[in-house]
């Protein structure tokens, strides 16, 4: 006689100090599973226990196709919010009033939810504070050490199999004509030794994982799981960028990307003396004369491949010159892609100057003006260019520089600001952001603009004895605030530099 189904039941491991809920499936095989916490930490398990096990009770008889509603913050894992929020938000996705749009980057996503799973899984919401916060902080840098740690070990593995071929040269070496020349390989420089210390302590980097986690809370309680909102605290945000490059520096930079010479892959075969960084040069240019983010630019295609940013050409008849025109536009989105509204990509029409090297790109059988060509993989898509831009700052603008790829974007937004004839909700418009975020985030000013605006009030007169109606006339000359150069140079005049300064490098591809 076989023994009698025992049903949903409780059990405790005292080693481990947990519990657990043991089962008899339906397909006769057994069930157990963790419930993530023991009598150590939770003083009032039992009530714990007895409504974790309800609460698997009404998913098994439901079938699993209904879920507990209204439980409390102190009975819900974050583990189980999170599970929920991946459903709704990535895998089962509809759009509604809350969430019109799909997560941008969902694989990005996910990875973040899998650290928070990993760290916050075995709470409850009633346990997320500022303890908890700062335990995940550190967590978080103790996983990027880790990761520093595994780079160096690859750094060793290179290191000694390079040491083992240059000592094996060595050997050969003896005995022969060639012992008493010198090599001509150098020996391989041995890495330092891996030093904890030298990983930087990012609290900050725990910043977006948080606010993922804030967003699965918010949509357990809209879909009624919890009955009481719970909130994380945040870490500090991102300081707001300040540094934007000068005209000479724009030029500088694109100017050194231009000509710098250095190791490629051609025909599967490494070659010295190629252009190595003119897709940066390109790169830099579009940005500078876009204004867009990196990502818009440096998967742009001459093609419109639906999946990707493209650059469209037309050339057309212009009645004033008598002559055909090259006409250019960026699209920012392909047609295929989802824009987001923290993330507004408009079409922008690309000046003549652009334009003309675009045109001059196109013909040369360039098709992604921003891809790398002589990678040893052979790729044929657009990569990360990231890292040797961030060299190219450093030589030409010094190791200390803070200098990034979106400090294109800002500066062209603050050169757009300073020409008073522009309407800011069109620079807005043009750039894809808010009149605020233009203002408060990437417009940028120096001290002696300032000097500046205090020395216009000059040009007024003295307000005493003054009609009201002069002065405010004075102060209405444009359809916004005066926005002072930041450059003592004309607009005209910078464009006319950066054309001569590109043509002269420009010629070919």
């Amino acid at each position: 006689m076989a023994r009698p189904r025992l049903g949903a039941r409780e059990w405790y491991d005292e080693k481990t100090d947990k519990f657990f809920i043991r089962d008899i499936g339906d397909d006769g095989k057994p069930v157990k599973f963790s419930l993530g916490f023991g009598k150590k930490d939770t003083p009032d398990y039992l009530r714990r226990v007895e409504a974790e096990k309800a609460k698997y009770i009404a998913k098994k008889h439901a079938g699993g196709a209904r879920k507990v509603k209204n439980q409390d913050t102190s009975d819900v894992l974050v583990s189980d919010v999170i599970a929920l929020y991946a459903d709704v938000r990535i895998r089962n996705f509809i759009p509604d009033r809350h969430y019109k749009k799909a997560v941008a980057r969902p694989e990005d996503v996910i990875k973040r939810l899998k650290t928070l799973v990993e760290f916050f899984g075995d709470m409850t919401l009633d346990e997320l504070d500022e303890d908890s916060r700062d335990d995940f902080v550190k967590f978080l840098h103790r996983k990027a050490v880790e990761r520093a740690h595994d780079k160096h070990e690859r750094t060793m593995a290179r290191y000694q199999e390079q040491k083992a071929k240059f000592d094996k040269a060595a050997v050969a070496r003896v005995g022969t004509r060639r012992e008493a020349l010198e090599p001509k390989r150098k020996a391989p420089i041995m890495p330092q030794p891996f030093d904890p210390k030298s990983v930087e302590f990012k609290p900050l980097a725990a910043l977006r994982y948080l606010e993922d986690l804030n967003a699965a809370i918010a949509c357990a309680l809209r879909r009624r799981l919890i009955r009481a909102d719970v909130h994380m605290p945040l870490t500090a945000k991102y300081d707001r960028r300040t540094t934007i490059f000068s005209f000479e520096q724009v030029v500088r930079l694109i100017s050194h990307a231009y000509f710098k010479r250095g190791m490629g892959w051609v025909d599967g075969k490494p070659k010295q003396g190629l252009y190595v960084w003119r897709h940066l040069a390109r790169a830099m240019l579009l940005l500078i004369c876009t204004g867009s983010r990196k990502t818009r630019v440096t998967l742009a295609s001459f093609n419109d491949e639906g999946d990707r940013p493209w650059i469209e050409l037309v050339e057309a008849y212009d009645p004033e010159t008598g002559k055909n025109k090259w006409r250019g536009w960026l699209h920012r989105l392909g047609d295929d892609e989802v824009e987001h509204d923290n993330k507004r990509a408009p079409k922008v029409e690309l000046n003549p100057l652009a334009v003309k090297y675009c045109v001059r790109w196109k013909r040369q059988g360039i098709i992604y003006p921003c891809l790398f060509p002589y990678s040893p993989s052979g790729q044929d898509e657009p990569g990360e260019l990231a890292q040797a831009m961030r060299r190219c700052f450093r030589e030409v603008l010094g190791e200390d520089t803070d200098a990034v790829i979106h400090t294109f974007r800002h500066t062209t937004a603050t050169w757009l600001c300073q020409q008073p004839q522009l309407p800011l909700v069109s620079i807005a418009g043009w750039l894809g952001m808010s009149v605020e975020t233009l203002v408060t985030t990437y417009a940028k000013y120096r001290e002696e603009d300032l000097k500046k605006v205090t020395d216009a009030f000059a040009d007024m007169g003295d307000f005493v004895g003054r009609k009201a109606s002069r002065v405010g006339q004075k102060l209405t000359e444009t359809d916004r605030n005066a926005m002072i150069e930041i450059m003592s140079d004309s607009f005209d005049s910078k464009k006319s530099s950066i054309i001569s300064i590109v043509r002269s490098g420009c010629k070919a591809a």
